[in-house]
């Protein structure tokens, strides 16, 4: 078994000269700074989406759900199993870019988890800045993860 380990360098799948669109060859390491610039830079054109659907993104978070056993940890807390959709950055990568492919984080000296597996509702209840009111006062959701 293969597992990838996220700490200080990363692998990233980017076109020659090292900007722009992500693509299938031409592998490099890029360093959490470099994380960081590229994720701010697709923020900034509203391109956060391919963040979401970077290869590398994927596999760690399949691995995040498979060590989880694939189940939502929230409602795992309150004792229903639910099968988890997709993996929640605790610390948003809108706020903390350099984090996004980090398993945990420190905070006042202690280590918490970064990526949790939610099922769709609970993910939902994590991200209250997404809803969006219609017309006829339903709420949904935008998110970038489309789930």
């Amino acid at each position: 078994m293969c597992l990838f380990v996220y700490i200080l360098s990363f692998v990233l799948v980017l076109p020659n000269g090292g900007t722009g669109n992500l693509k299938e060859c031409d592998f490099m390491t890029i360093t959490e700074d470099q994380l960081e610039a590229w994720i701010k830079q697709l923020i900034k054109e509203n391109k956060l989406e391919k963040f979401y659907k970077w290869h590398e993104w994927r596999e760690l978070a399949e691995q995040i759900k498979k060590e989880n056993n694939y189940e939502c940890q929230l409602c795992k807390k309150r004792g229903i199993h639910t099968p988890a959709r997709s993996v929640h950055h605790v610390q948003w990568v809108r706020k903390h870019p350099r984090l996004a492919m980090s398993r945990t984080y420190t905070y006042n000296g202690k280590e918490y988890e970064n990526l949790i597996p939610l099922c769709e509702s609970c993910h939902n209840e994590q991200h209250p800045d997404k809803r969006v009111k219609t017309e006829y006062k339903k709420q949904h959701f935008v998110n970038e993860e489309r789930w």
